[in-house]
């Protein structure tokens, strides 16, 4: 859903996306027009290269689409002759992006941006992996996530060097991301244009979304000797040792059966991002491949996971400040602790917990009058929580119905942030505290959220309910934490109680949901299968699209990323149990 602006469309953006998000998305996808890319037959790269040449780069032209190949280090390169160390600067230039609507203010606008860069062993290091807010920059729509690259050489490319990196290209509004390669080659003071293609993403396809993306824009090169590389190079290196080891998922998948279903055809040739499977202390992956061949940085890869940000984020929070505080804060009024709130009558019962279980009682959904203009078009935090004042009570008793109501996270956050600033004293970030105590124990630290956008960044509230674009490592080690409980190394970081409730290892049932044969528990999914060897209960994270995170017996997790609503969850649960047996 990206970029959607003020105008409302009869199906598509927010009105088609609460339907997703809810189960029915399918019942009403058939009205909605999509833009369908085709399948991709062109040729790769050989030795002699016919692409993305000195003369096409320096051109400025917008070539034909191509092979990812054409932006990956071939096997047959050579060791770059020149080290890159500097600031690359890159200008705001209208992109090639065909989609079947109008673009949106700022949808097809390549971003101005800068970002330091060196090179060393081959690759191609940015010193700052965060995600590079250009709103300020000019009108472009998109913020944008460097990665780790490469450089080499090529023998067609006499004096010059060639480098290439990953791109992530992600709104402001959702946290859709388009999973981009940029190229272009330098020599000691020169470089050539940067050429970008994206051919994958995770985006709303309900809005058209799903396209392509080339753009060749101006580039600077400012060289640079900076003082701090090692401790580039160093923090580098920690980060991919901290990374759960990769093997190829046919290793376990010998019979096809899991690959087979994350490479399903739907709209598109490549509706999946990334699928795995964690198993065994290892991340089993599947070739990430785009509408034109595979990407050639799957490590690097950022998602728009749209929902699943209610567990890695939303959950990850109480549960920690579960075990930091005690229990009770699920007991914990959301009127005592939003002042907005406080004098509202369908609020007064309404706990943290019913807030995490979307059950306060209170009117909300996610359509455009309750979740896109009150929340994701507010200018601020209180401009936000002052429209969801407005929304008025839904008759129900808090805690006793669910209504998937996205605001609620937002509202748990804006609680969550009062109620540690009354423990910790004011001035104290919530999520500072559980990135510090949780994610960087678990290597999980650079996980990007999605926060309100008030002026001052110190004032920046976490949404919860929506925008986390994590890597597949990330997402990875959040949902083994959560398979193991809160423990890790031997230390409990999250509550024990909190997520053996949200996992249905306890007697509480959970929430009826409607329109689907789930349970909804702690901003966890379950849905129970039936297998050869017995019946078995899945808690699951769910986000728009079909992004899935599957939680299963003995720690097993599958994880997959895509944006072409595939609700077929048997086939995989038993292609998994045909590989680790999971009745056992």
């Amino acid at each position: 859903m990206g970029m959607i602006n003020s105008r409302a469309h009869a199906c598509g953006g927010i009105a088609c996306m609460s339907l997703a998000m809810i189960g029915l998305s399918m019942v009403f996808a058939s009205g909605c027009a999509r833009s369908e890319p085709g399948q991709w037959s062109g040729p790769v790269l050989t030795e002699t290269r016919s692409a993305l040449t000195h003369g096409d780069l320096s051109s400025g032209q917008v070539l034909p689409l191509m092979d990812m190949s054409f932006f990956a280090r071939p096997h047959w390169a050579r060791p770059a002759e020149t080290e890159f160390s500097g600031r690359l600067s890159v200008s705001e230039t209208e992109m090639r992006f065909p989609l079947a609507r109008a673009h949106y203010a700022g949808e097809n606008l390549f971003p101005a941006f800068s970002v330091d860069l060196i090179s060393r062993n081959g690759e191609l290091l940015p010193r700052n992996t965060k995600r590079i807010d250009t709103s300020k920059n000019g009108d472009s729509g998109w913020d944008v996530f460097v990665g780790v690259g490469r450089v080499w050489q090529e023998e067609e490319d006499g004096n010059w060097s060639r480098a290439s990196f990953p791109i992530n290209l992600t709104d402001r509004l959702v946290g859709s991301v388009r999973n981009c390669v940029g190229t272009f080659l330098y020599a000691e003071t020169e470089i050539t244009n940067l050429y970008v293609q994206c051919s994958q993403e995770t985006a709303d396809i309900l809005d058209n979304q799903i396209g392509d993306i080339r753009v060749s824009a101006t580039a600077q090169y400012e060289k640079t000797s900076f003082s701090d590389v090692e401790s580039i190079i160093s923090r580098h290196a920690r980060r991919r040792a901290a990374r759960i080891p990769v093997r190829p998922l046919a290793e376990i998948d010998t019979q096809g059966e899991i690959a087979e279903y994350f490479s399903r055809v739907h709209a598109t040739n490549a509706p999946t991002s990334n699928g795995a499977v964690y198993l065994g202390d290892t991340l089993y992956l599947h070739p990430p491949q785009t509408r034109h061949g595979a990407y050639p940085y799957p490590d690097e890869m950022r998602h728009g996971v749209y929902s699943v940000s209610k567990s890695l984020t939303g959950a990850v929070a109480m549960f920690y400040f579960a075990e930091r505080y005690s229990e009770e804060i699920f007991d914990a009024r959301i009127a005592d602790y939003v002042p907005q709130l406080s004098d509202r009558p369908e609020w007064q019962e309404v706990t943290f917990g019913n807030a995490l279980d979307m059950a306060t009682g209170t009117r909300g959904g996610d359509e455009l009058d309750k979740l896109f203009y009150p929340l994701m078009m507010a200018d601020n935090k209180t401009d936000a929580i002052n429209n969801i004042a407005a929304f008025g009570d839904d008759r129900p008793r808090p805690g006793q119905k669910f209504n998937y109501t996205t605001t609620n996270f937002f509202v748990l956050s804006y609680a969550l942030q009062n109620y540690v600033d009354e423990r910790e004293g004011s001035g104290t970030p919530f999520w500072d505290l559980v990135q510090r105590d949780v994610l960087e124990p678990i290597g999980a630290a650079s996980l990007d959220i999605m926060r309100t956008r008030d002026a001052r960044p110190e004032d920046r509230l976490p949404v919860l309910g929506y925008g986390t674009r994590p890597t597949l490592d990330e997402a990875a080690k959040i949902a083994r934490l959560i398979a193991d409980e809160g423990e890790h190394n031997r230390r409990q970081l999250l509550s024990r109680a909190s997520i053996r409730r949200a996992l249905g290892r306890t007697d509480w049932p959970g929430l009826k949901t409607q329109n689907r044969p789930d349970r909804y528990r702690h901003s966890f999914w379950a849905r129970r299968f039936r297998l050869p060897s017995c019946r078995l209960e899945v808690p699951y994270m769910e986000g728009f699209g079909t992004n899935h995170v599957f939680i299963l017996p003995r720690g097993t997790i599958v994880l997959r990323f895509m944006d072409e609503f595939d609700w077929d969850m048997k086939s995989i649960i038993r292609a998994v149990d045909r590989v680790d047996p999971l009745c056992e």
